[in-house]
């Protein structure tokens, strides 16, 4: 799952496989100032490993803003939380200053998709969305995302 799409304000929006994150990151030309991720179900162990290193990753290259969304975003939103008060703390990374994280448990798809596009004040910059192709509520998420900027669901994809 790989879409990218021009946005207002000279914004634009790469959807990735949450899967496969932190390879694609690596891969990403344009530096990530939005992210949204999301949780439905409660994380495992091993969820929070990968996603401490995507988040730390985030970090290191300058994203400046994680919105969580799903039933169990609250608590993806708290562990996004403590990855940030570690590496500040530890390593005094000036990347890490002024990050904002919200979660959005009770949201529905177009407010989130709303709120990911439009209330995170930013321009200029790439907002990325790692979704799950399989999960079926990564899918509406998505569908709301496109939907909300006038797109069909099913351009443009690679």
């Amino acid at each position: 799952m790989k879409t990218t799409i021009p946005l207002k304000n000279s914004n634009s929006l790469l959807i990735l496989d949450k899967r496969q994150s932190l390879d694609q990151v690596v891969l990403i030309e344009d530096l990530p100032s939005v992210v949204l991720l999301t949780a439905w179900k409660q994380l495992e162990q091993s969820d929070f490993q990968r996603i401490g290193l995507l988040i730390a990753k985030l970090i290191d290259i300058g994203c400046k803003y994680f919105v969580c969304a799903g039933n169990h975003s609250e608590s993806l939103h708290d562990f996004i939380d403590d990855v940030i008060w570690d590496i500040s703390g530890n390593a005094q990374d000036e990347n890490s200053n002024n990050i904002m994280t919200t979660w959005h448990d009770s949201d529905t798809n177009d407010e989130v998709a709303d709120f990911f596009l439009h209330s995170t004040n930013v321009s200029n910059s790439l907002l990325v969305a790692f979704l799950d192709k399989r999960n079926h509520e990564d899918n509406k998420l998505k569908k709301a995302i496109l939907e909300f900027q006038g797109h069909d669901i099913e351009s443009p994809s690679a």
